[in-house]
C-alpha cells in the first residue's frame, strides 16, 4: 500500500510500502504536515476558547437585585463568559484594571461618580472596550449625555429585552 500526503497538495509518499503488486493508495500526512495540522489545530482550539469562554462582561449597578437578575440571564445566555460585576466607580475602575473586560454594561446613576463620568474614564484608557449605558431613565437628554461620554448604546432598563440583548452581546463579541 502507498501512502501518500493530501496536505495541500504536498504528494510526498512516506510510510512503509506494500510490495509494488498492491497499487492502492492511502492518503494522510507525512510526518511533517502532520505536525503543522496540529499546531493549526491547536491555535484554532485557543482561538474559538478566547472567543468563547474567555469572553469578559463587567456589570456596573448598584442595585443588588438587579444586578444579580441581569447577570444570571447573562449566564444563562453565554455560559461560557466570565460575567463580574461592580457597584460604584471605584471598584469599577479596579475591575477594568484586573480583568480588561470586553464588554461593560454601565449604569448611569452609581455612588460617588457616575457611570457617564466613569465611562469617560474608561473610553479614553481603553477605546476598544464597549460600554453599554444602562438606565431607568429614557429620556433624550440621557442618551445625548451617554453618547458625549463615550458610550457605544444606551438601553432603558424598562425596555431591556433579553433576545435583543443576546443579539447585540454576540455582536460586540466577535
Amino acid at each position: 500500500m502507498i501512502q501518500v500526503c493530501c496536505y495541500k497538495g504536498c504528494g510526498v509518499i512516506y510510510g512503509e510500502k506494500e510490495p509494488l503488486s498492491d497499487k492502492s493508495e492511502t492518503h494522510g500526512l507525512c510526518p511533517k504536515h502532520y505536525e503543522i495540522s496540529l499546531k493549526e489545530l491547536r491555535a484554532k482550539m485557543e482561538e474559538l476558547t478566547d472567543r468563547t469562554g474567555g469572553f469578559r462582561i463587567l456589570i456596573v449597578e448598584d442595585s443588588t437585585v438587579f444586578r444579580q437578575l441581569f447577570k444570571e440571564g447573562l449566564h444563562n445566555r453565554f455560559p461560557s463568559a466570565e460575567v463580574h460585576e461592580a457597584t460604584d466607580g471605584g471598584e469599577a475602575l479596579l475591575q477594568v484594571e484586573t480583568l480588561l473586560p470586553e464588554l461593560i454594561f454601565m449604569d448611569i446613576r452609581l455612588p460617588g461618580e457616575n457611570g457617564l463620568q466613569l465611562t469617560q474614564k474608561i473610553k479614553a484608557k481603553y477605546p476598544n472596550i464597549t460600554v453599554i449605558i444602562l438606565t431607568s431613565y429614557d429620556s433624550s437628554e440621557y442618551r445625548e449625555a451617554a453618547i458625549q461620554s463615550g458610550g457605544d448604546a444606551y438601553i432603558p432598563k424598562d425596555s431591556l429585552a433579553y433576545v435583543h440583548l443576546e443579539n447585540l452581546v454576540k455582536s460586540f463579541a466577535k
